[in-house]
């Protein structure tokens, strides 16, 4: 027993707390997402400390070095940091190729229509305001001040006070800092346990192949590539150089909070050195400099993110080519310089990917952190073990142990590439095709439905034109006009029902009017014949509220305001990104099915432009070659986009129109107008209208959600008989 306490004493506490953090959610699944909290305040403790101790690093640092050492350092860290950069984006690259064939499409998001973040470079880099950038948390801005004061001093021949007095400072947080690291495997455990307790199956699935693409790229950077770099060309040996950063690399995937490791980070380095005996005042003082700087500056873990770039342009059926590879490049280097946040949106916008595939970066940011982080941990330590031994003029490969890290490292890169190919192709393979998810979508609550494939007979009387309320109830029936195949608001499922934002609706209002619903097919330009003649009751499937059709029949208030858009071939995308290059266009032909009264004035405008009127959406894509676009609602372009994964959607720049759509009453009806529109504000009120937006327009919850995991959930659960 006696051993077994010393062993336990031996290993390290935050891999305990993480390995215990796992086994608990595991275990327990969702009941422990109580500690959450409790994790998140170990992270805003490890905080505490941060921004002073960048500012005091990083004056003391510089300050206590002279001008030809700065010169030196700085040169030589900047080459180890391009090499290391080069290096890293190579393997980045050469990951990108494992992505296997897809058939693309995505539901619409509405950040498809915010305009794209620029990065301004002067209010990350330049402190105009030093103490607002300290009180913003602009890291980048701060290490740029700090620099500076820092470099002003090393000339100053009085500068022994301040910096005596600024170290003192600086050990006093280094205290704090261990102080709370001591207590912190209580947080990694809370956040390990709460994360692997919450995290749902649809998370996992929805971007599971980049989610294998960035973790086999992120394990060959951690493992492999980084760590046996520092083994060949340093003295410091593979093992060790694992251990003394295995703090930083748990604490940093359990947090997946690079930031609140820095001063780990640093006294690790110090602490290391110090132990092997290799340990000066110059080495102290290069590792408290260039730790803040390579956080501030790209790091391999933020540049892991570029494969999420490469994996949306490939969802989205534009995988990048080797020809935009030196764009890309140059592109991500300048952006990452800024926000990941910012970068991404950025390089997404300069690729022409959808705006909304943002939104799925977003959601699978809390897993894509922790190989992020660790990445990034890793790539500090050895950027500034690089350098301190390039300083110091100890790099060499004169050594069988650097040729044997070296030929290692080369043949891991096919290895881990080839593991990436193989587990994403299996899972492209399996997962369900863009088309089936929204061919598959259903109307979770029915009333009992007749759906026509034309008008009846008995109808053309002209006998049911007036209608009210009342006798809608006395007959047992409201019949439903909709439009044939106009996705995603009245269509066809695989299972031949008729679904849809509009339809769920109808049934809605069926349900509470505790009637049946009789669904009749129109064509758009029949629309107020068939309502005027009382073929049908109310027209509900996405209809252009316009001012033509005003003067024929009755609208609801509006129901949703859409976007409008162009779709087109993803290759003709690009002729059509703003206003401008429209209209400077000799002729462009655009097909449409609605939307007479806004292109007529268009037309007028542009007479360059010319647009055709098609019976149905379908007939567009029967034959796309008669026309350069179709004009189409953006909600509605992604889900066709779905079934057609070779179109693509684009909202051209200056040139946004939005229109509202609603339902449409014959004249006479105003009874049933009135009961329609009061109707409607309870539907809006209630979150009924907002639910079926995101299921029908957004596609959340288009996928059966799977009850979370837990072990002990198997074992408690009462057998079926």
């Amino acid at each position: 027993m006696n051993t077994f306490f010393s062993f336990l004493k031996s290993r390290n506490w935050m891999l305990w707390a993480l390995i215990l953090g796992v086994a608990t959610g595991l275990i327990f699944g969702e009941r422990v997402a109580f500690l959450q909290p409790i994790g998140n305040g170990f992270v805003k403790l490890m905080q505490i400390t941060i921004f002073p101790y960048i500012v005091v690093s990083l004056i003391v640092g510089l300050g206590k070095f002279s001008p030809e050492q700065v010169k030196s350092i700085l040169l030589k860290a900047a080459t180890v940091m391009i090499s290391l950069w080069c290096i890293g984006l190579a393997a980045i690259w050469c990951f990108a190729l494992t992505l296997p064939q897809h058939d693309a499409g995505t539901f619409f998001s509405p950040a498809l229509i915010s305009p794209t973040a620029s990065i301004n470079f002067a209010e990350h880099y330049i402190p105009a305001n030093p103490f607002a950038s300290l009180a913003q948390g602009n890291v980048p801005a701060i290490v740029i001040f700090c620099i500076a004061l820092g470099s002003s001093l090393i000339a100053n021949k009085r500068k022994t006070t301040v910096l005596d007095f600024l170290e003192v400072i600086g050990q006093g947080l280094t205290v704090i800092s261990k102080k709370i690291i001591a207590i912190f495997p209580i947080g990694i455990f809370a956040m390990t346990a709460s994360t692997a307790g919450t995290l749902s199956g649809e998370q996992l699935n929805n971007l599971q192949v980049y989610w294998v693409l960035v973790l086999c790229l992120g394990l060959y950077l951690m493992l492999v590539l980084m760590p046996m770099i520092v083994a060949a060309f340093t003295p410091i040996k593979y093992r060790d150089l694992i251990l003394v950063m295995r703090n930083a690399w748990i604490t940093a995937f359990s947090t997946g909070n690079v930031f609140i490791v820095l001063p780990v980070i640093t006294e690790g380095i110090k602490e290391h050195l110090r132990k092997t005996n290799q340990a000066d005042e110059q080495a102290d003082h290069i590792a408290e400099v260039l730790v803040p700087i390579a956080y501030t500056f790209p790091s391999l873990g933020k540049l892991t993110t570029l494969m999420f770039v490469m994996f949306a342009a490939w969802l989205t059926g534009s995988p990048v080519g080797i020809s935009d590879i030196p764009n890309v490049t140059l592109s991500a280097m300048l952006s990452y310089f800024a926000n990941v946040h910012i970068a991404i949106p950025f390089l997404l916008d300069s690729l022409k990917i959808p705006a909304d595939s943002y939104q799925l970066y977003l959601s699978m940011s809390v897993l894509s952190a922790k190989v992020v982080s660790p990445t990034t941990v890793i790539y500090i330590f050895s950027f500034v073990f690089l350098s301190i031994f390039y300083c110091r003029k100890q790099l060499h490969l004169k050594r069988l142990r650097s040729v044997y890290y070296l030929a290692l490292l080369s043949v891991c890169l096919p290895i881990f590439m080839f593991a990436s190919y193989t587990l994403n192709s299996h899972l492209a393979g399996n997962s369900k095709a863009a088309d089936d998810i929204i061919a598959n979508m259903v109307i979770a609550e029915t009333v009992p439905a007749h759906v026509l494939n034309h008008v009846p007979k008995a109808y053309h009387s002209g006998e049911l034109s007036l209608t009210n309320i009342d006798i809608i109830q006395k007959r047992n029936l409201i019949r439903v006009g909709y439009l044939v195949d106009n996705v995603p608001f009245s269509y066809f499922n695989q299972k031949n029902e008729l679904v849809g934002f509009d339809i769920s609706l109808a049934h809605r209002l069926a349900d509470d009017l505790q009637v049946e619903v009789e669904f009749i097919p129109f064509k758009k330009h029949q629309l107020s014949e068939y309502l005027n003649k009382g073929y049908f009751d109310i027209a509900m499937s996405g209809l252009e509220i316009n001012v033509v059709d005003l003067t024929k029949v009755r609208f609801s208030d509006h129901v949703l305001k859409l976007q409008l858009a162009l779709l087109a071939k993803d290759h003709q995308l690009q002729r059509f990104a703003h206003k401008s290059d429209i209209t400077n266009l000799s002729s462009v032909q655009f097909a449409h099915v609605e939307y007479g009264p806004i292109l007529n004035k268009v037309t007028k405008q542009y007479p360059n432009i010319h647009f055709s009127e098609l019976n149905n959406l379908k007939q567009y894509f029967t034959d796309p070659n008669n026309f350069d676009a179709l004009v189409i609602s953006a909600e509605a372009g992604f889900a066709w986009s779905m079934f057609y994964p070779e179109f693509g959607v684009i909202v051209p720049q200056e040139g946004s129109i939005k229109y509202p759509v609603g339902f449409a009453i014959a004249k006479r009806n105003l009874d049933l107008l009135s009961y329609i529109n009061s109707w409607l504000d309870i539907q809006k009120a209630n979150g009924k209208v907002h639910d079926a937006y995101n299921y029908w327009i957004l596609g959340l919850g288009g996928q059966k959600e799977d009850t979370r995991w837990s072990l002990i959930d198997t074992y408690t659960r009462q057998p079926t008989q």
